[in-house]
């Protein structure tokens, strides 16, 4: 957890003297998966969520132009539908804001996901179910166990 944390701070420092980041978020734990104590894990959107915030508040540079800040995530891990429609769901909320007479500029500043590029990590696996028309599916970070399975 702390070294999730750290990387909020850490990224804060670059963006504030103008550089950008990328980070890969497959190593983190699926929201599907179990915690050795019983919980569930917040999984890799919440975590998108503090760092998308950190990117929103802090200008690079000192500047007005935004931080620069892309977000990846391999295509078998188990969060990775919600990964691919997150930021689509977010701007459905402020459409839903401007179409309710909201200031464009507030509405998107009230959702999240608005401060990171998302990109997914295709494996070679992947692209060869896709060029075969086979199956492909999801694996728990932890376990390796099979979580999905998609046509």
């Amino acid at each position: 957890m702390l070294d999730i944390m750290r990387l909020a701070s850490s990224e804060a420092m670059l963006f504030k003297h103008g550089s950008g980041t990328g980070t890969d978020l497959s190593t983190l734990r699926s929201s599907r998966e179990k915690l050795s104590g019983g919980g569930k894990p917040s999984g890799p959107l919440s975590f998108m969520r503090v760092y998308d915030q950190v990117a929103a508040v802090i200008k690079s540079g000192g500047k007005t132009r935004r931080a620069a800040k892309m977000q990846s995530l391999k295509v078998d891990h188990p969060d990775i539908k919600e990964f691919i429609t997150c930021k689509t769901e977010e701007e459905k909320k402020a459409w839903a804001l401007i179409d309710s007479g909201y200031n464009p500029e507030e509405a998107y500043n009230s959702v999240m996901f608005q401060n990171s590029n998302l990109s997914i990590r295709v494996t070679d696996p992947f692209m060869q179910a896709v060029e075969k028309d086979d199956k492909w599916a999801t694996h728990a970070i932890t376990t390796g166990e099979k979580i999905d399975q998609y046509p």
